[in-house]
């Protein structure tokens, strides 16, 4: 055991311990290892799907860690050299660093980064819906996922997961308010004012969402909405959504590899602008 550890293991274990001796940490199948790491040596910027971090929250943890200790080791996995990658627990990390603290507790996982993150900050239900969605389209794109697949990864079901991603089908300036009212405005409420069946009818839900509807008002609102629509242009609308943000993923692809691209690419991508152009005309 190291210096390090023999000098924290009050934060992880009782002083006194009786009948058979427990197993050191690391030796578990269904419990990964736990090591005192030094701060610097971890990277938190990379896989973090939370947007913003509660100033308030973040003094009254700080405060409760300097009280009674570490109850929850951070959640790190192995990264090149001797570092390692932030992927749970950020505000603890953030609180250690306010306190002046130079080491802390971590778990150490393995697996993609990405998904464990948003599976542990889903189990905590840390994130807000907009959170929630960014991270499970970033992950759905990043492996190519189908939704079935995404859900079966996260431990959700299709249908909670075609909820979530819906909406980001809601139009920018509304996921930007929303962001700011996420204590008012439930993920659900959010989630029935995306399903509307144009970017109108989305606004006038959102509208009624703000202004506090429940999620039952706004579903009947929806409803009627929907009865209203002629047939088969909501699935339409739907698809056109999906496929203009699957463009915008490519798009942001073809960017990162710029460099790559030769005279044959460029001569499909101008036929595409011209076919956008059309589009964009009618």
């Amino acid at each position: 055991m190291s210096r390090k550890l023999a000098r924290r293991t009050d934060l992880t274990a009782s002083a006194e311990v009786t009948g058979p001796a427990p197993k050191a940490f690391g030796l578990s199948d269904d419990f990964p290892s736990v090591l005192e790491l030094d701060i610097d040596r971890i990277d938190r910027h990379t896989h973090q799907p939370r947007a913003e971090q509660d100033d308030a929250s973040l003094a009254e943890l700080r405060q409760s860690i300097e009280r009674h200790g570490l109850m929850y080791p951070i959640l790190v996995t192995p990264a090149g050299g001797n570092g390692y990658a932030l992927v749970g627990g950020g505000r603890r990390l953030r609180a250690f660093e306010l306190l002046g603290r130079t080491t802390i507790f971590a778990r150490v996982l393995s697996g993609d980064p990405d998904e464990l993150a948003l599976v542990d900050n889903l189990q905590r239900k840390s994130l807000n819906a907009v959170e929630t969605a960014r991270s499970l389209d970033g992950l759905r794109n990043k492996h190519g996922y189908t939704q079935e697949k995404l859900a079966e990864v996260v431990g959700k079901t299709p249908a909670a997961i075609s909820r979530a991603l819906g909406i980001l089908t809601l139009p920018q300036d509304v996921l930007d308010e929303y962001m700011a009212l996420v204590e008012r405005v439930p993920q659900t409420t959010l989630e029935e004012v995306a399903a509307a069946p144009s970017e109108e009818g989305q606004r006038k839900l959102w509208s009624l969402a703000r202004r506090g509807a429940t999620a039952k008002a706004i579903t009947e609102q929806r409803q009627e909405m929907k009865r209203k629509e002629p047939d088969g242009l909501l699935l339409k609308r739907r698809a056109a959504g999906a496929a203009v943000r699957g463009l915008i993923h490519m798009v942001a692809k073809l960017e990162e590899n710029r460099e790559g691209m030769g005279a044959a690419e460029r001569s499909a991508l101008e036929a595409v602008q011209k076919k956008l152009a059309a589009l964009l005309a009618d």
